[in-house]
């Protein structure tokens, strides 16, 4: 790295998502070459570690930062250092977001002859929920929403991720120390990824909650709808975000969807008949979760297991993007693969 090169800030770089989009950028000619221009810094928490040592093998140039998203002075630091700063690391980690644009205002107000700062921030769709408790709605009441007309003004300041994109979006509003912003929306993301974190949250955490509770739970009846992508998709997305982000097309919002959609309760389903026959439930079919359960997640949890969220990539497709692995694997072919996967390796850890 020298003094003079251009910088671009990861957070979230050896994650599921934020390793998948250097897996995509890398077969991308044009963008691989465009990244190469800058000095690739990211926040990882042990250097030592082996997914920090394999990031060093995919993008052997990398700096690497020790720290975590609650060191705000280094997080804050490090952004004000960046012409280019992605954050693909947790959406809800508000006082993250917030070092964030601060480190770019700053930034903006000591750089007032150079280009705008930009931020690309990974938010989630559960933006979007309409909190139905689980309850299966009339059709005509299910809305699909698009990327081409959403304001986060239509949605409750309850809503996951809301609290976080708050601040981004007034940032990039900002007419003093402007910076540029763009919110990036992915729905329920599935399948195996190429990066070095192969596995999403997902299944990991619900999976974990049905064997702890000895039940394969819904929040309510579980007859909320979510929108879904392949990983893979997710990755070809970002790779055209981040093309037209610096080449400076006009920074707008893309949510990062496809037709598919699961219902909470089928996915339940599938999950729990694959754990009854491993043994790690009794009874495989789905029933809600006791009130004891849900009331630990409060607001949170209702809105974003137990509300429809349902999206259409319209500004992405505009540009030609098409989530055409999400056509040839089905959340419902990977899904069984994972759950039996991860039914075997928690069985292995308990032996």
């Amino acid at each position: 790295m020298t003094p003079d090169q251009p910088r671009l800030f990861f957070l979230g770089a050896t994650g599921y998502i934020g390793s998948q989009f250097l897996a995509s950028a890398k077969r991308d000619a044009s963008l691989y070459a465009k990244l190469k221009e800058f000095a690739l810094v990211a926040l990882v928490r042990d250097p030592d570690n082996a997914k920090a040592k394999q990031l060093q093998e995919v993008w052997p140039d990398v700096v690497l930062v020790k720290g975590t998203l609650d060191d705000l002075e280094i997080v804050e630091d490090q952004v004000r250092n960046a012409t280019l700063t992605f954050n693909a690391a947790d959406c809800d980690h508000v006082s993250s977001v917030q070092a964030i644009v601060t480190g770019l205002q700053k930034r903006s107000a000591e750089h007032p002859s150079d280009p705008k700062p930009l931020y690309i921030h990974t938010s989630g769709l559960g933006i979007l929920s309409d909190n139905s408790r689980g309850e299966q709605l009339p059709a005509d009441r299910i809305v699909v929403h698009s990327d081409t007309r959403f304001k986060l003004g239509d949605f409750p300041p309850t809503n996951p991720h809301h609290a976080a994109d708050r601040i981004v979006h007034a940032a990039g509003a900002q007419k003093d120390n402007a910076i540029r912003a763009v919110s990036v929306y992915p729905g329920v993301v599935y399948g195996i990824g190429e990066g070095i974190t192969t596995y999403g949250p997902t299944l990991k955490f619900l999976g974990a909650m049905y064997i702890q509770n000895g039940v394969a739970g819904t929040w309510g009846p579980g007859q909320n709808a979510l929108s879904v992508v392949h990983i893979k998709d997710v990755g070809s997305a970002l790779v055209k975000i981040f093309k037209l982000a610096t080449e400076g097309a006009k920074d707008v919002d893309y949510f990062i969807s496809s037709s598919d959609n699961i219902v909470l309760k089928r996915f339940t389903e599938v999950v729990g008949k694959v754990f009854q026959a491993h043994g790690l439930l009794q009874d495989g079919e789905p029933e809600p979760f006791p009130e004891s359960v849900t009331n630990s997640f409060g607001d949170y949890g209702w809105s974003i297991f137990g509300g429809n969220f349902l999206a259409t990539s319209d500004n992405l497709k505009a540009q030609g993007w098409e989530p055409t692995e999400t056509a040839k694997v089905t959340i419902w072919d990977a899904l069984r693969i994972q759950a039996e996967e991860f039914a075997t390796a928690y069985k292995a850890s308990r032996s």
